[in-house]
């Protein structure tokens, strides 16, 4: 499974060399309005890097649109979206769109912002579901950078793929706006270009948020593909640079809090030879070991995190689907 895994890695890499990434604002569909927000007061959003394969998506997409409608999801992250020819599918964002809508009568609208690829070929993109209205969209490029290969343990510079963040910017009824960020950060790139490709993206938060005052709640999600432990901690700058900038880690904060002392940062998925429940990698049947935590949802205040759990971090609670090879994040904002 791992050799097929990192061949069509390898295949779909050089494919996706093609063509840069898009630029423009990225389309808005969908009428959807989300009332219930405003009466429950609180918006549900969860995180979920869905992997590009065509195997199984379509049973994968069955158990998240269950989960969705099973907690209320409001926001959707997605990350690994695909379309195309090789993949069969239009719009495989769409594909779970229309599942949500025949399985649970729940409608979304749905921004999609193309990272690489060729649009007649195949190509990936970041995607927001949201029930919410999306009253405007941007995307911004985040800086080329390589990827690197190991070749009999050897690192090797390898062709890199296009990364952006992309905004939707979500209308709650009597509640006012709020930004929610998605991004997939490189992998497999070395920690100068990671950092690169936080800085730019840190960028155009604060530029967003310079032209939205008034206290309004942030939310960034993604696969920021940075652990706190990995390589000694070599990478803990990066989400400290997160934090540095008004962020709170929502699942780490609200894990703490309610943990009794029992946690801290430094507990939350340390080992990569034993996976926890706070895991997001190496906790799935479509991966190996080497258990990460690398997707994360923080938040700005004034909001506050009522609740937040990994889901579908199957090896963990043998209860949970699989439904990729990363677990979700999950978390319920408050309001103000």
């Amino acid at each position: 499974m791992k050799t097929y895994y990192y061949f069509n890695r390898l295949i779909l890499s050089a494919l996706f060399l093609l063509i840069s990434c898009q630029t423009l604002p990225p389309p808005i569909e969908g009428e959807a309005i989300c009332d219930a927000v405003a009466e429950r007061g609180h918006l549900n959003i969860l995180d979920i890097n869905v992997l590009f394969l065509r195997k199984d998506m379509d049973k994968r997409f069955g158990y998240i649109a269950d989960f969705a409608a099973e907690n209320d999801v409001d926001v959707i992250l997605l990350q690994e979206i695909v379309g195309g020819p090789v993949f069969e599918t239009e719009n495989s964002a769409k594909d779970l769109r229309r599942i949500l809508r025949k399985k649970h009568g729940l409608y979304y609208n749905i921004s999609t912002a193309l990272e690489f690829g060729e649009t007649n070929v195949a190509w990936g993109a970041n995607v927001i579901l949201s029930r919410c209205a999306i009253k405007s969209a941007k995307v911004e490029p985040l800086p080329f950078v390589e990827r690197l290969l190991k070749q009999n343990e050897i690192a090797t510079k390898a062709i890199g793929l296009n990364r952006n963040v992309q905004m939707a910017r979500l209308e709650i009824p009597e509640r006012g706006e709020i930004n929610v960020f998605n991004t997939h950060l490189c992998a497999r790139c070395d920690i100068d270009g990671r950092a690169k490709q936080l800085e730019a993206l840190l960028k155009f938060v604060n530029n967003l948020e310079t032209n939205m005052p008034g206290g309004k709640p942030s939310v960034l999600g993604g696969d920021f593909n940075f652990d706190l432990f990995d390589n000694q901690g070599a990478e803990k700058f990066l989400w400290e640079k997160i934090i540095d900038n008004g962020f709170i880690d929502a699942y780490a904060e609200f894990v703490i809090k309610n943990s009794g002392g029992q946690e801290t940062l430094d507990t939350l998925c340390e080992n990569e030879d034993n996976a926890d429940e706070h895991c997001t990698v190496g906790v799935s049947k479509l991966n190996g070991s080497n258990a990460r935590r690398v997707d994360y949802i923080y938040t700005k205040s004034p909001a506050a995190i009522r609740a937040a759990r990994v889901v579908f971090n199957t090896l963990v609670n043998e209860g949970e689907p699989t439904v990729s090879d990363h677990a979700g994040v999950f978390i319920s904002l408050d309001l103000p």
